[in-house]
């Protein structure tokens, strides 16, 4: 599995507090012949994270699957799935913050930049 573009988008610190949630956004590319689920995303910045099929919809357990030799975009966007830290402990500023992807195939811990908002996702222009 690779993760590509992965940021959070936050308001400027003055703007943030305690209790905020705030968008996770990043493309899955999945290499291998046979399908991959993320099933499980965390930090100890927040309260837990959760998957939304679109900026309306109710939050739920993530629980994605990337088709074999497939790709899935979870990028900011109008009506567009992504995840989301739910009740962040303490403003995050521009500070990067490790997040944990629990796969199929395993867990990896990425250090993620936090991103004002209104900002280019990183590696788009």
């Amino acid at each position: 599995m690779r993760l590509l573009h992965v940021h959070i988008l936050a308001p400027p610190m003055d703007q943030q507090k305690s209790g905020d949630d705030l968008g996770l956004y990043l493309t899955l590319v999945n290499n291998s012949d046979r399908p991959q689920e993320l099933d499980g995303v965390s930090t100890v910045h927040a309260e837990r994270v959760e998957y939304r099929a679109s900026p309306s919809a109710p939050g739920q357990a993530v629980n994605v699957t990337i088709p074999a030799r497939g790709t899935l975009s979870l990028q900011q966007g109008q009506n567009r799935p992504h995840l989301e830290l739910i009740n962040i402990h303490r403003p995050l500023g521009a500070t990067p913050i490790d997040v944990t992807f629990r796969f199929t195939t395993g867990t990896t811990t990425l250090r993620i930049p936090v991103l004002p908002l209104g900002s280019p996702a990183p590696g788009h222009s």
